[in-house]
């Protein structure tokens, strides 16, 4: 019981109010904005890993969606860099043997990988993981009985840097894309949960630079996630602040912040979209 207790990812997720509304949700598109270090991928990540080994963290098995809970799944991450993001941010924040956050291993403020050891194949990372296809192949296990193992969910994992066509084959249940992708990435995997009601995914710092195009995301994910006529009860869109994550040094996190200018903390502090700032000529 000690041993499942330090390996099993329910033990280990602290949940604030903000990203517990993303575990909540039963939307079909879920975008989360948040500022830099506002635990944004990370929760992200955490929904997923659920989703694909059947195991709700203790923090959330009072209001966890159950019938988000499909049974064996495919899932497919998209990343800034396989070289840059994947190997060393990604994957670490994964693997139950590697610790994120502020304080030594063990610690207040961190955790540890977020897939449960004992839904790693033979309980072994290196088992479950295939660098040479970019693929991990995770135990789905009886949300209710956990000794019952009732197949194997994958994790695909693919870059920006790759062409639109290369996303263009395969159904998922989920697709989480972290920080913003081209639209044209965007519609091809749409397009892959459409057949099996997938989940899209997007976790992002919205870029504080008014020349970079983000206007398709304004108009397919966030204006339609706001109250009003136009809000499509299908997209939810939650903002985590970077001052709410209590695994950072607050007080540095301050201290930066004061340095920066308005926009500049609205976007990487708050993850507020800077919107009609372009010049018009």
């Amino acid at each position: 019981a000690q041993d499942r207790q330090t390996n099993q990812l329910r033990y280990y997720h602290p949940v604030s109010a903000k990203s517990r509304q993303i575990h909540r949700s039963v939307c079909k598109t879920i975008g989360v904005g948040g500022g830099n270090g506002s635990s944004k991928t990370d929760s992200c990540l955490a929904e997923l890993v659920i989703r694909a080994t059947g195991q709700i963290p203790l923090s959330l098995q009072q209001d966890y969606p159950r019938e988000k809970l499909r049974g064996p799944i495919a899932c497919r991450i998209v990343v800034e860099s396989l070289t840059t993001t994947l190997f060393p941010i990604i994957l670490p924040k994964l693997d139950y043997r590697r610790w994120s956050g502020v304080d030594q291993a063990g610690g207040a403020r961190g955790h540890w990988g977020w897939i449960p050891r004992d839904c790693l194949i033979g309980g072994e990372w290196d088992k479950s993981w295939k660098a040479h296809e970019r693929i991990l192949r995770l135990y789905y296990r009886n949300p209710d009985k956990w000794e019952d193992i009732l197949g194997e969910s994958t994790i695909q994992f693919m870059s920006y840097d790759q062409d639109s066509s290369d996303f263009a084959s395969g159904d998922f249940h989920i697709v989480l894309h972290d920080e913003p992708p081209k639209e044209a990435i965007w519609v091809e995997n749409m397009a892959r949960t459409m057949r099996v009601d997938g989940t899209m995914l997007l976790a992002m710092t919205w870029p504080d630079d008014p020349t970079i195009a983000v206007d398709w995301m304004l108009d397919r994910l966030y204006y339609p996630a706001q109250p009003g006529p136009q809000h499509d009860p299908h997209i939810a869109w939650i903002n985590l602040d970077t001052t709410e994550n209590k695994n950072l040094n607050q007080t540095a996190v301050a201290r930066v912040a004061g340095q920066m200018s308005a926009s500049e903390r609205s976007s990487r502090i708050f993850g507020q979209p800077i919107t009609l700032s372009n010049r018009v000529h």
